[in-house]
């Protein structure tokens, strides 16, 4: 467990789900990582909903516009990296390679500002500065955030982007090609990027810490979702990659001891 009151520039912040049906996300969530929720938005025509984990905020929801539905966007998760000066990072944008997808935005909680882009690949973040909120204030328990990883078809081309944009560095995991990312800010290690497989375009995949990873395959199962991968010993421990009852992809992944 880690609580946490700030993020450096550059690091993963926080995390949240554009999905169909709000409701049903809620239940399938509380019941999985044991969050309770709250709606927490002015606007009520685009309300924005929070998990809690132990009184914190751990991840947000929101329900798909009727654009994104027409779009054929699926059910997905998103990542959030906290930068320091959304202005000055947007503005590096186009010389780095990437593309911004729309203006920069007033969270409508007041939270913070925030912007959608994406890399050379075509994977989407969103940048956030925080105002009033700075992330999920809780992670690596079970069912908060554990990692986040660039599932991309050209590595090299995602990763001179974000180095060039938010000062990230990089270096070998394994033989495999799994690549570390370091925060320039911080020094951690953060994050992954790693090749796609033939024909999964690429994104973002976020990992959530569970406590027992094959309990929780079994829990997912009964509540309606998928299993995309099956729970393996990887380097990192128990991993699975498991769909919501909507559709929406994750991985769960063993909590650090």
């Amino acid at each position: 467990m880690v609580q946490k009151d700030s993020y450096p520039h550059g690091s993963f912040n926080w995390v949240d789900v554009c999905t169909t049906d709000t409701e049903v996300a809620k239940s399938f969530y509380s019941e999985l990582f044991g969050l309770d929720f709250q709606d927490d938005s002015a606007d009520e025509d685009n309300i924005y909903t929070i998990g809690y984990k132990n009184g914190l905020p751990v991840l947000g929801m929101m329900t798909k516009t009727p654009d994104m539905t027409a779009g054929g966007m699926p059910d997905c998760w998103e990542t959030y990296i906290s930068v320091d000066d959304i202005e000055k990072t947007v503005a590096a944008i186009p010389e780095a390679g990437g593309r911004l997808l729309g203006p920069v935005m007033n969270a409508a909680s007041g939270a913070g500002r925030l912007a959608v882009i994406a890399d050379p690949n075509g994977a989407v973040a969103i940048l956030w500065q925080p105002i009033g909120s700075h992330g999920a204030c809780l992670i690596k328990e079970h069912g908060t955030l554990s990692w986040n990883e660039l599932v991309v078809n050209d590595v090299d081309a995602a990763m001179d982007f974000y180095c060039a944009l938010l000062g990230w560095s990089t270096e070998p995991l394994d033989d495999d090609g799994l690549i570390g990312i370091r925060c320039g800010d911080s020094g951690e290690i953060i994050g992954s990027a790693t090749l796609a497989p033939p024909g999964v375009p690429s994104h973002w995949s976020v990992y959530f810490a569970v406590n027992d990873c094959d309990a929780t395959v079994q829990h997912v199962l009964r509540l309606g979702g998928q299993v995309i991968v099956p729970a393996s010993t990887q380097r990192s421990g128990r991993t699975a990659q498991v769909a919501d009852n909507q559709g929406a992809m994750f991985w769960i992944t063993t909590c650090e001891s």
